[in-house]
């Protein structure tokens, strides 16, 4: 994995208050995937001794800072592997004087409450899959991200700085990483190989204006069900299928009462990991760079362990009967382009459009 620009990082990649709509379950990783089969690797990414490298070098520093840290994800979950090794990290190399408190499972509240906490001061840090800013979540409009590298590049070129200087400023916040997840894909009791196979298929998505079109598009009709509810539908067949990652397919048991999977991989959207700039820029630079440093490297942890993960889950749902298809993307691209163009030209703008295609042309060559 490439070196992370430390001073673009630092000049802030940044979240805000407003919800955009999103629904916490399916796309902050929710309750339900707490239960991920991440569950089953119990040993601590932290204690990995590739990274003792990272951890030899004690800071010569005196003040001490405590740091309470929400999240959506639950214990043994790839992100929060990569959470805990940014907590040991920082707790090492700081002496002890660095003290990180990690909540798992919205223990703190909503994903809005606990923005609202870290915009205010109440706690110092959190991760979340919503970024709260229109600029930052249309970044997920179907088949824009080719992956969370894709999403790294446009966050940290200049056209992302805008956006997260403006957020900055106005709420105060800093996203100082992200942890990747694996790109949205659906399940069904249909095969679907082309966008023809959709037509008229009754499928579950978020109550999300793009998640809509993506899937008008695309000739189905979404259903925006409560996700709590999204099991019984389509064990009953009020749904035939569904969308999300595949983690959260797995950890939700869909794959019991579906008999496809289908490796769109429509949309990449990773979780943020966001602190308070007024206690980051109250901390000595060395404090600052070590975040940097820790939220990179448990990015890294993250991205191991989800493709760890993936194997397990998938020869599971396949000894479960399970059938995964590999569909005409370029067809389901095609499909949605008007989505993308459409949608991406009204929030963006024509020319930063262009700008955040071109760099994810960029970034697969």
């Amino acid at each position: 994995m490439k070196k992370r620009n430390l001073a673009l990082l630092t000049s802030g990649l940044v979240l805000g208050l407003t919800a955009c709509g999103i629904e916490q379950d399916d796309n902050n990783g929710g309750t339900n995937a707490a239960e991920n089969n991440g569950n089953n690797n119990t040993n601590n990414a932290a204690e990995n001794d590739s990274n003792d490298n990272s951890n030899n070098n004690v800071l010569d520093i005196d003040e001490t800072f405590e740091v309470t840290y929400s999240t959506w994800a639950s214990e043994g979950e790839p992100a929060y592997q990569g959470m805990e090794h940014f907590k040991e990290m920082i707790e090492e190399r700081s002496g002890g004087n660095i003290t990180i408190e990690i909540y798992p499972a919205n223990q703190l509240g909503s994903t809005i409450e606990q923005m609202e906490q870290v915009s205010t001061g109440t706690i110092e840090m959190m991760s979340s899959g919503d970024p709260g800013l229109d600029e930052i979540e249309y970044l997920s409009l179907p088949f824009l991200m080719a992956s969370n590298d894709h999403w790294m590049e446009v966050l940290e070129s200049d056209t992302g700085q805008e956006f997260n200087q403006k957020l900055i400023d106005d709420q105060g916040l800093r996203t100082i990483g992200i942890l990747p997840r694996g790109p949205r894909v659906i399940s069904s009791n249909v095969k679907i190989e082309t966008p023809e196979d959709m037509s008229g298929l009754s499928i579950r998505a978020p109550a999300v204006d793009y998640y809509v079109a993506t899937f008008e598009a695309l000739g189905a009709s979404p259903n925006p069900m409560d996700f709590g509810e999204v099991y019984n539908g389509l064990q009953t067949g009020i749904v035939e299928g569904q969308e999300n990652p595949l983690e959260t397919i797995y950890s939700a048991g869909f794959h019991e009462v579906q008999d496809y999977i289908i490796n769109s991989n429509h949309m990449y959207k990773p979780a943020f990991v966001t602190i308070n700039n007024e206690f980051f820029e109250s901390m000595p630079e060395e404090y600052q760079d070590l975040f940097l440093e820790a939220a990179e490297e448990g990015e890294q942890v993250a991205t191991d362990k989800l493709l760890e993960n993936e194997a397990d889950m998938i020869q599971e749902m396949e000894d479960s009967g399970v059938e995964f298809v590999d569909p005409d993307i370029e067809a389901f691209k095609e499909a949605t382009q008007s989505v993308r163009d459409e949608m991406g030209t009204e929030v963006w703008g024509e020319e930063t459009y262009q700008e955040i295609v071109e760099i994810g042309q960029s970034d697969l060559n």
